[in-house]
């Protein structure tokens, strides 16, 4: 969906284009099509679950290296977010 957009550095124009619209490929071309109003809101919400997910991984990855977690310790490390109460050891 997002070729050109790496995390944090964002072609806006292209967000909005691919937000917006969805491009269907034919032998002759192209057809860029405009999305309605709940396609284009479940588009937003789905990269917007998709940004959050991918940082939230990124944020555990950190705290795993940091704290040099063993996988066999009894000690667990968790996190309070807003889909509920994550434990590192058995969730990731």
């Amino acid at each position: 969906m997002l070729k050109n957009c790496s995390f944090g550095r964002c072609d806006v124009n292209l967000l909005l284009a691919t937000s917006c619209t969805r491009t269907i490929q034919t032998r002759e071309g192209s057809i860029v099509k405009a999305l309605d109003f709940n396609a284009a809101v479940a588009s937003r919400d789905a990269l917007a679950k998709t940004v959050y997910a991918r940082l939230f991984d990124w944020l555990v990855d950190k705290i795993n290296i940091s704290v040099g977690q063993d996988p066999n310790s009894h000690v667990q490390i968790g996190v309070l977010d807003i889909y509920g109460f994550e434990c590192f050891k058995h969730n990731r």
